[in-house]
């Protein structure tokens, strides 16, 4: 899962690079992402799902949840000199993810 979630970065990222050309295509009325969407989110909802039958992550974090914690990481950390940043922050995610996390009283 980690090393998907790695690659997804990496597409996410040259998504961002593309963002101006992107931002006309929509204003256009076409969604260019709606096909790559969905197909992230059905690949996204089934490694999530093998995850948690497998005991490895919680249950209660939709696909739609880490999509969104993604698409933050990769908004923050995108460009190319924030690599290690947008590890670090997936990585951080993931250990929220744990299905048997550490204590949550801080």
């Amino acid at each position: 899962m980690r090393a998907w979630l790695g690659h997804f970065m990496d597409y996410a990222n040259a998504k961002l690079g593309m963002a101006d050309a992107l931002r006309g295509v929509v204003a256009s009325g076409v969604n260019p992402y709606a096909q790559s969407h969905e197909l992230i989110q059905d690949a996204l909802s089934q490694l999530m799902d093998a995850a948690v039958t497998a005991g490895v992550i919680r249950s209660d974090i939709s696909a739609t949840d880490m999509f969104a914690a993604l698409t933050g990481i990769a908004l923050a950390s995108g460009k190319p000199e924030q690599r290690e940043q947008a590890d670090r922050l997936l990585d951080l995610t993931l250990d929220g993810l744990s299905a048997d996390p550490a204590s949550k009283d801080f």
